[in-house]
């Protein structure tokens, strides 16, 4: 290759993520490098989605499509690839990722690759709400929770039991910063409009918590104004803990530190921010789960590497110290100043010219209450109510990238202030696998609930009993680790006629009944199994395994009998 068709030739960049940081960087890099270089972005998604919205998604105000913008219509000089990104080989200058529904392998070459794949969640520390906290990371994530909530009052307003009833109006929130404040104000906001449709619920019998580890709510924000916000949420009948923290959730409520149990069927969890998986396995150097960089937001030891967004740990001045103010925080408007400044950067070194460090003053914060309320503190002026509400949807309608969306947005609000709410529940099933955490006395099911699935005792103890008045059948037995109950009525849709009780805390794991059945059909021996499993166990007792019993669903046509329902 001549030197001349070497300096022709255009730089590759590679931008990872989807985020403000990713695309604020790759249309920067677009621009700024028109003509000498060719930037490909590359995101798991096909659209970018903008955060500080999703409360109002969860909440109804907006379509959950107004808070996303397609990725190939916000960057088209950019090339856009959606494939999850698998490892990058840093001495070949390669990024392997998957695409298609093959999920074939692709490598694809870089001269310079941008870091901007934002954080995981990691709720690891805290037993059990991993397992059972709804999260607010992404769309799936909003409209999952509002789906959620819609689904607890449908159940609410025709039950007859007291405490399930106690329990489905209970909502948690875990975490009171921007994302945590936001959020439950939003419930408390599509429950409050939700209410005059359910005529079996009150309000008095609605409980919110938020619960926040810190002394005080907002701790980013000045101490007055989270004082305020504090208020504002209590007239709205919300319940702020402040200084507890969450030492373990089950599927039915959270145990907090100071000793209080909630009982709850809704729980959100707005902390428990992590490195996100891929940047874990690149054996990069992190702190506080970030990928450390310079002032310049190249990563340290690698050449031709460069991080931003949340994702990155940016110092703002040449001595940092062990302070959060002394680097990058991880907002929306810094992610944005850093995509431009790191655009500027990457072309400065294709030319051999200075690089400036990266350096931003915030501007301001601003955090949603619900009821048209409102904290901000923009350039050192704090405003609070009505103003500072107008100015935050203000102020994010500006941000939105693109007309359109700005559009669908702003006419989103002004129809949700006049109209009645959307109370449509597009359901959303539960994973068919899943693990469940249970406390002491904990009731895992009981006579007369439908059959559901089959269950392994990962840790703990459980009990079950059967009594049947009719035919005098008393059985007892203790599942430990190791154990299973559950699959006696697998091949049936009936009731369920045994209790099964937690003797102490712990974990099963839970496989749904259609997923069980068929496993066990594709395998014969499970069929012996279970057939000698059930004769040892319970031997003449077992009505469940009766001859004719098949896996129909109630109103079905007749199926074949599976081989695991013959008679024993």
């Amino acid at each position: 290759m001549t030197g001349k068709e070497k300096s022709d030739k255009k730089k590759k960049v590679i931008v990872l993520g989807g985020g403000f940081g990713g695309v604020f960087a790759a249309k920067s890099l677009e621009k700024l490098g028109r003509g000498t270089v060719e930037v490909e972005l590359i995101n798991n998604n096909n659209y970018f989605v903008f955060q500080p919205l999703l409360a109002e998604v969860a909440s109804g105000s907006i379509n959950s499509s107004d808070a996303v913008v397609p990725l190939r219509q916000l960057l088209t000089r950019v090339q856009v690839r959606q494939a999850r990104v698998m490892g990058i080989d840093f001495e070949k200058k390669k990024a392997i990722v998957m695409q298609g529904s093959r999920m074939t392998p692709v490598e694809l070459a870089y001269d310079e690759v941008v870091l901007a794949l934002g954080t995981g969640v990691d709720l690891g520390r805290i037993p059990g709400m991993a397992d059972h906290a709804l999260t607010m990371k992404d769309l799936t994530d909003a409209h999952m929770l509002r789906t959620h909530v819609i689904g607890c009052l449908e159940t609410a307003d025709v039950t007859t039991e007291r405490a399930v009833k106690e329990q489905l109006l209970t909502f948690i929130v875990v975490g009171a910063g921007f994302s945590g404040v936001e959020t439950v104000a939003e419930m408390r906001e599509l429950i409050r409009r939700a209410l005059p449709y359910y005529h079996n619920i009150s309000v008095d019998e609605v409980r919110m918590y938020l619960i926040e580890y810190a002394p005080r709510i907002l701790p980013t924000f000045p101490a007055d104004l989270a004082t305020y916000a504090t208020q504002q949420l209590r007239n709205q009948g919300i319940e702020v803990l402040t200084g507890v923290g969450t030492k373990s959730a089950t599927s039915t409520g959270v145990a907090l530190t100071n000793g209080a149990i909630l009982n709850a069927s809704t729980v959100v969890a707005t902390i428990g921010n992590g490195p996100h998986p891929l940047v874990q396995m690149l054996g990069l150097d992190l702190h506080w789960g970030r990928i450390v960089t310079d002032r310049f937001m190249r990563v340290p030891g690698q050449e031709h590497v460069w991080a931003l967004g949340d994702a990155a740990l940016i110092p703002l001045n040449d001595n940092p110290q062990e302070d959060p103010v002394d680097y990058a925080t991880q907002t929306a408007q810094f992610a944005v100043r850093e995509g431009y400044q790191l655009a500027a950067n990457i072309m400065a070194s294709f030319k051999d010219q200075k690089l400036k460090p990266f350096a931003y003053t915030s501007k301001g914060s601003l955090a949603s209450l619900g009821m048209s309320k409102a904290v901000a503190d923009v350039y050192g002026f704090k405003l609070s109510g009505v103003l500072a509400w107008l100015l935050w949807r203000g102020f994010y309608l500006s941000f939105l990238p693109g007309f359109a969306a700005k559009f669908r947005v702003g006419i989103n609000w002004l129809l949700n202030s006049v109209m009645p709410p959307n109370l449509v529940q597009l359901r959303m099933l539960p994973p068919a696998t899943r693990y469940i955490h249970f406390w002491k006395g904990d009731r895992v099911f009981e006579p007369g609930m439908l059959i559901d699935g089959f269950y392994t005792v990962i840790n703990g103890a459980f009990k079950l009993t059967i009594d049947n008045p009719d035919t005098g059948e008393h059985f007892e037995k203790v599942f430990g680790p190791g154990e299973h109950f559950g699959e006696r009525v697998l091949v049936k849709s009936e009731l369920r006629t045994g209790l099964v009780e937690a003797l102490e805390d712990g974990l099963l794991l839970f496989i749904a009944q259609k997923d069980f059945t068929r496993f066990a059909r594709a395998f014969p021996f499970l069929d012996k199994y279970f057939t000698d499993y059930i004769e040892k166990t319970f031997g003449g007792t077992d009505k469940a395994f009766a001859p004719g019993s098949s896996n129909q669903q109630p109103g079905s046509p007749a199926q074949p009998k599976p081989e695991l329902a013959k008679t024993r």
